[in-house]
């Protein structure tokens, strides 16, 4: 229990009495991903909030969603860590089954496919319980104003001094690094989570990320190929990437304990194919420590003033317009490159919307066809 709510049963997400009563007041309750929606292409919003039409998942959320109920589980006793990798393969072989893929590479492959597969089984297979007391899914109500409110459900909420009220707040994903560009957007949600924390009357003492995808391997080594010292040095690399990341500093370590060239390049390849230093020497294993990938992100007064910001701009242009469709237009399809031309900004739209019967996109997509076929012409 936190602050008097109780946390529900794994898996469900029962109504909650706040929101009842605020729905009941008519008051404006928004989500962190409908204002993301909103901002994102208002023709989306358009479907999913004034029209009310159900969209079709993707593969991302569907997958993300599976792993993260798993985790709950585990965090909450209901299984242990070896609950994940069946819960990964059935949901990967029920996306299958229902026609719901991942996004295709350049080349029509299944690189995006197997590239996250592999890191996620990496992380399946390493997974250990954290310890300590924890929380999840913790539903959370943000008041911006006496007539707009902000709900969403924190993954995992770590006591760190239930005397003193400190807690330290932690966001699973499943997704790839973020960019430095795009590090606000992603944040504003572990903003959200603070400052509604805060308005319960606690004290978080730090927000990051857990990215499943990657790992940290910590071990001593040289910083650059100047460096006289070693030191520790902390890597963040992909999970499906450990060995090949940490190629380098494996050949040192196994030339200074006195290996020739053709034993170091048969016991690499052999670690790279597993991606693991259980083949190695155990003079090499004991020099590497993996971790899970914590990625912080300090939530300072600036910070909110962005988010909250945000949020009000974000709500404000949604509520100002009238329910009529020609009043939503869609994201743009194109982008400009460094170079200052224009060029597909496309992906999010055939891969990752719900609405794949968009009539914008589809009009883009035929302008496109019908002039490179009249430039064929010439």
């Amino acid at each position: 229990m936190l602050n008097g709510y109780e946390v529900n049963e794994i898996g469900q997400r029962e109504k909650e009495p706040e929101l009842e009563k605020l729905f009941a007041e008519n008051k404006n309750v928004y989500s962190f991903s409908k204002l993301n929606t909103i901002d994102n292409c208002l023709y989306e919003a358009y479907l999913a909030y004034v029209k009310h039409k159900k969209g079709i998942p993707n593969v991302y959320g569907c997958m993300g969603t599976e792993i993260h109920d798993t985790l709950e589980m585990i965090v909450h006793g209901e299984c242990d860590e070896s609950a994940l990798v069946p819960a990964m393969n059935k949901e990967l072989s029920d996306m299958e089954m229902l026609g719901i893929e991942f996004p295709k590479d350049r080349n029509g492959g299944d690189s995006i496919r197997d590239g996250w597969v592999s890191n996620m089984d990496h992380f399946c297979r390493n997974f250990v319980k954290p310890k300590g007391k924890f929380i999840t899914e913790k539903f959370l109500l943000l008041k911006i104003d006496d007539d707009h409110y902000l709900q969403g459900y924190c993954d995992l909420i770590k006591i760190v001094d239930k005397k003193n009220k400190i807690v330290s707040v932690y966001d699973w994903k499943t997704s790839s690094q973020f960019s430095s560009s795009d590090l606000i957007h992603h944040g504003r949600q572990l903003v959200i989570y603070q400052m509604a924390l805060e308005q319960l009357g606690y004290q978080v003492k730090e927000c990051a990320w857990i990215m499943l995808k990657y790992c940290t391997v910590k071990y001593m080594g040289k910083k650059t190929v100047r460096s006289k010292e070693e030191s520790l040095i902390e890597k963040v690399c992909e999970r499906r990437k450990i060995i090949e990341t940490l190629q380098s500093d494996i050949e040192s370590k196994l030339s200074k304990l006195g290996y020739d060239e053709l034993d170091i390049e048969v016991m690499l390849h052999n670690a790279k194919e597993t991606n693991s230093f259980d083949t190695l020497p155990k003079e090499i294993q004991t020099q590497y420590k993996v971790l899970p990938y914590v990625r912080k992100y300090e939530v300072d007064e600036e910070a909110k003033k962005e988010c909250l910001d945000y949020i009000k701009n974000t709500y404000q242009k949604w509520e100002s317009l009238e329910s009529d469709e020609k009043n939503y237009p869609p994201r743009s399809f194109t982008r400009i490159t460094k170079t200052g031309k224009e060029s597909d900004d496309i992906f999010f739209c055939t891969n990752l919307c719900g609405y794949k019967d968009c009539p914008h996109l589809k009009k883009y997509l035929d302008t496109k066809e019908n002039k490179s076929e009249e430039d064929d012409l010439f």
